[in-house]
């Protein structure tokens, strides 16, 4: 699961993705198309595209370099620090896995609807002829396959909701037929009517709809939510369902191999495993093991292999580490289909030091959960964690990376083998030099304003550390559980889960072995970290750009939390010479006020209390104040900052010897989203 949360990403716009269960792909094969996104100068912002708004310059001294803005996204990348560090062959790893990653990255455009694939190759097939194109046509046809990429389909990647391509469809056909294009109707109606495919998930339709068959999301074909009420698929995470002849039919995503015919997405898989097998002979000993077991479940789709993964994947952090395959279920209304995604970390040296005092404190904070005790855990293994920076983010992991994740999802596995952790530096640091002193001084409380500046980018870490370290990964469920929780709880879990972790981190940064151990740096910043979550729930508004519907699970996990605190007053709404803010007026209210929801919540998933659940969701979290969110979104546009950031990692380009095989690698920061496009479709083809 992920952590979404952290003020200057702007909550769920930016999203700093799993919160909590998302950075593109770095480039690749023989020669290296990759050296062109390194080497390309910057194109001209196409029209409909500008250059980045003012008030997204970069802090002073900051390595982030704004690239450009596509249809409301700002797109920035940043430094690839510590990557020199390593060793060679640690930097000849990092590029095998690099490749692996972005091999998979079209598999979740796959995943997003039936039309977000064939859209993103009419967009390429179009532009390879580009010179034959009305240049007006042309520059809204890259416009949109840059929308294409940064989205990973026709919807939104933070929203949900259909995007509008920037041209008519007698615009669009025209150039077709001018260069001898076929565009099928359903992907015409897919791309321009507003009735189909509205929205990626629909947890919530309109009475009598089916929330399977009103969501877009690729993972069922032909099936309601009534087919599905007594079948038990095998391929939880890496199938689909389809109705065929009457009946309903798994489809696996698998390369083939070991036994297995090739399945779902088998030619992306069949280069993810090639270069997964490339990444083996260079890997140290332990990563052997969980590399061996992810081949063979890519190879053949068996869910027992990526379980034997999971287990020897989470026992450390490795200097060059990943994450890879179908992971999260954020997109599946049933909650079971996990979304493609593949990134490789490397360790920042300068903020791994405190996680890891925490990874070691986890069964220290776990006896402090407010929970019943029953449900502590007592052997309690410590958790392998890691403050990173993303050098490949693809698929669901990116460009919205994820400011914090952790997994596995599997409770069962967590109880038992534990769980790993990395806060995203890489994406934390990115939108906080966008968007962090210009958003305190507009939605902090006058009063807590310059100590919230002080301590930001403390709070942002350790809230994400919390988070994933000692909130996903805490507490036991009751051992007479007919299913996992999320089984048991859906399609609210996710909510829950989310929610539940980021009210561990309010809760144990007020604990005094906070300070003690270096994630917060005195007792000033911890007493200001209520005012800090309030902030942020108030900006995190502007996520729900029309209606008041909420979807999203992270922003639903905070509607609750802000619901139950103002509920006991603990946050008070007041409105200062025509501004709204959120403000928490006695921080240890606002803190026992979150741990009885916290073990409210814990209670929920220990027990499987659906009913429960089901009532906190519909009372807090099913819709949005609009009117906050539309002085939210009008004040943030006076201040120019990004609406949503989408954060590019680097390009990674391999080193040679005379008999072409790869012993070391570069990385640059990337300079060019267009160089880095055209790279990634090389990267595709080859």
């Amino acid at each position: 699961m992920r952590r979404q949360h952290p003020v200057f990403s702007l909550a769920l716009c930016a999203a700093l993705q799993s919160a909590c269960s998302a950075a593109p792909p770095s480039a690749e094969p023989p020669p290296p198309p990759a050296a062109q996104a390194a080497s390309g100068a910057a194109a001209a912002p196409a029209p409909g595209s500008a250059a980045a708004p003012g008030g997204a310059a970069p802090a002073p001294g900051s390595a982030v370099q704004v690239l450009e803005e596509v249809g409301g996204v700002t797109a920035a990348s940043y430094a690839p620090r510590g990557f020199d560090r390593l060793t060679a062959g640690q930097r000849a790893l990092a590029y095998h896995l690099a490749q692996a990653a972005l091999a998979g990255d079209p598999l979740y455009t796959m995943q997003t609807s039936r039309y977000g694939w064939p859209a993103t190759e009419l967009m390429i097939r179009l532009l390879a002829q580009k010179d034959r194109l009305d240049p007006a046509l042309r520059d809204r046809l890259s416009l949109f396959r840059k929308m294409l990429f940064l989205h990973h389909g026709i919807h939104d990647g933070r929203t949900g909701q259909k995007l509008v391509p920037p041209f008519s469809q007698q615009e669009l056909e025209g150039a077709a037929r001018a260069l001898n294009i076929t565009i099928p109707k359903d992907l015409l109606a897919g791309l321009f009517d507003p009735k189909v495919a509205p929205v990626v998930t629909n947890k919530t339709p309109d009475k009598g709809k089916d929330p399977i068959l009103e969501s877009a999301a690729n993972h069922y074909e032909g099936v309601s939510s009534k087919d599905l009420e007594n079948f038990k698929e095998k391929y939880e995470l890496n199938g689909r369902i389809v109705k065929k002849g009457g009946k309903l039919v798994e489809e696996v995503y698998r390369a083939g191999g070991g036994g297995a015919p090739p399945g779902v997405g088998a030619k992306e898989l069949g280069r993810v495993v090639k270069h997964l097998e490339d990444a083996l002979a260079l890997a140290p000993p332990a990563q052997q093991e969980p590399l061996r077991h992810l081949i063979a479940y890519l190879r053949t789709g068996e869910p027992a292999e990526f379980t034997e993964h999971d287990v020897a994947w989470l026992k450390q952090v490795f200097p060059v580490d990943y994450i890879l395959g179908f992971i999260e279920t954020y997109d599946d209304v049933r909650a079971r289909k996990g979304g493609f995604e593949g990134l490789v970390f490397i360790a920042d040296p300068e903020r791994d030091p405190p996680l890891q005092a925490l990874a070691r404190s986890a069964q220290y904070f776990e006896q402090k959960m407010p929970w019943e005790a029953k449900w502590r855990r007592d052997a309690f293994q410590v958790p392998a964690a890691g403050a990173v920076v993303a050098i490949a983010a693809t698929g669901d992991g990116g460009p919205f990376t994820f400011g914090g994740v952790n997994l596995p999802n599997a409770q069962r596995i967590r109880e038992k083998h534990g769980s790993k952790n990395f806060v995203v530096l890489s994406t934390m640091d990115t939108r906080a030099a966008l968007t962090s002193d210009r958003t305190i001084d507009e939605f902090a409380p006058e009063e807590v304003r310059a100590e919230i500046r002080r301590c930001a980018r403390h709070l942002s870490f350790a809230g994400t550390a919390f988070h994933e370290v000692t909130g996903h990964g805490s507490g036991k469920v009751n051992p007479d559980l007919r299913a996992d929780p999320a089984e048991l709880l859906a399609p609210y879990y996710a909510a829950l889960e989310e929610s539940r972790a980021e009210r561990v981190a309010d809760w144990l940064t007020g604990d005094p072995k906070t300070v003690e151990i270096g994630l917060l740096p005195d007792a000033g910043c911890a007493r200001v970290f209520p005012a800090y979550a309030a902030m942020a729930q108030l900006t995190m508004l502007k996520s729900v750009p029309q209606g008041d519907v909420a979807e999203e699970d992270h922003l639903r996990a905070e509607l609750i939390a802000f619901g139950w605190v103002k509920d006991r007053g603990a946050v008070a709404v007041e409105v200062r010479e025509g501004k709204t803010f959120f403000v928490v007026k006695d921080p240890d209210a606002w803190r026992k006020a979150s741990g009885a929801l916290l073990a409210e919540l814990h209670r929920i998933k220990a027990t499987g209390d659906r009913e429960a659940l089901k009532a906190l969701v519909e009372r807090y979290a099913t819709r949005i104040n609009p009117v906050w969110r539309d002085e939210v979104v009008a004040r943030l546009k006076a201040l120019n900052l990004p609406r949503t950031i989408a954060v590019i990692p680097p390009v990674i380009t391999p080193i040679r010897d005379a008999a072409g095989k790869v012993v070391d690698a570069k990385a640059e920061q990337t300079t060019s989203l267009d160089a880095y496009i055209a790279a990634l479709e090389q990267a595709w083809a080859g």
